[in-house]
């Protein structure tokens, strides 16, 4: 079995041309957000059990260096999502928990098919296109000179009704007369790149890597500052060595998560043998 890893190139600062948007620089949530998390992850992991007493104001101060009024914040939101409820002159105690849902499960086997297939199932809530000067980092890879504007996607798109990524599209700008905002929410783009723009695309490169959401991503998803998103960055070929496409997403971690099949080719074999135990 082969994996093959690349690394994504590095992210040069943006260009004080470029249009304000999410930015690369990870957000750092408040000390309430972490408390608040880590509590909730402690409560749906059964750390703390149902009709079992929180930890005290003041436990929880010490172990988490915060202030009273920090920790009443974490634990109000545990109280807005039914984690936890509040009993005068007894404290706080875990209740009865709802099962989990499972994210939506994206499944890949490493062909450019399974992402056409993908894009099928999903409906446009918002669509805009814009021409703008790219940021420093997408305007290398898409090889073009300074100065040269490109034509933005922007895209929040659901499945089921559920709203669940944020996508961004860095294309050439001659498409530009050739793409309305109304056939957004009709078909999806990479339909309408291949089928009325006639691109052929070839493959894809694809890089992931968890994230925290900044106000702008947290706004447009409807999660909280700070909240888990998995960020994919997809370069898009067709014909030449230059990207054709650059596309950027962010997907709520808690109604969508990545799935990849790894199969075992040619049996190569191990670079150390296992002890046989002086036998």
């Amino acid at each position: 079995m082969t994996v093959h890893k690349r690394t994504r190139p590095a992210a040069a600062p943006a260009s004080p041309a470029s249009p304000p948007g999410p930015a690369w620089d990870r957000p750092v949530p408040p000390l309430y957000y972490r408390v608040f998390r880590t509590l909730e992850r402690r409560i749906r992991d059964h750390r703390y059990k149902e009709g079992e007493r929180l930890p005290s104001e003041d436990e929880l101060c010490r172990e988490f260096g915060a202030s009273r009024i920090t920790i009443r914040q974490a634990v109000g939101r545990l109280v807005d999502l039914g984690l936890v409820t509040r009993r005068r002159g007894s404290g706080t105690f875990v209740h009865a928990l709802q099962e989990e849902s499972r994210p939506e499960t994206v499944r890949f086997n490493a062909a450019l098919e399974d992402l056409f297939a993908q894009v099928e199932t999903v409906s446009t809530k918002s669509a805009q296109i814009t021409e703008e000067l790219p940021a420093l980092d997408v305007r290398r890879l898409l090889g073009l000179d300074e100065g040269t504007q490109v034509v933005v996607v922007r895209r929040v798109r659901a499945f089921r009704d559920q709203v669940f990524s944020l996508t961004t599209n860095y294309l050439p700008l001659q498409l530009r007369a050739k793409l309305s905002e109304s056939d957004l929410y009709r078909y999806p783009l990479l339909q309408l790149l291949e089928e009325r723009l006639h691109v052929d695309f070839r493959y894809a490169d694809q890089f992931m890597e968890a994230r925290l959401a900044d106000e702008d991503v947290a706004r447009l998803l409807g999660i909280s500052f700070g909240d888990p998103v998995l960020f994919v960055e997809r370069l898009m070929y067709a014909e030449g060595p230059r990207p054709f496409e650059v596309v950027r997403s962010y997907y709520r971690a808690d109604v969508y998560r990545y799935q990849l099949r790894l199969t075992r080719g040619q049996r190569a074999p191990f670079r150390w043998r296992v002890s046989d135990g002086g036998r």
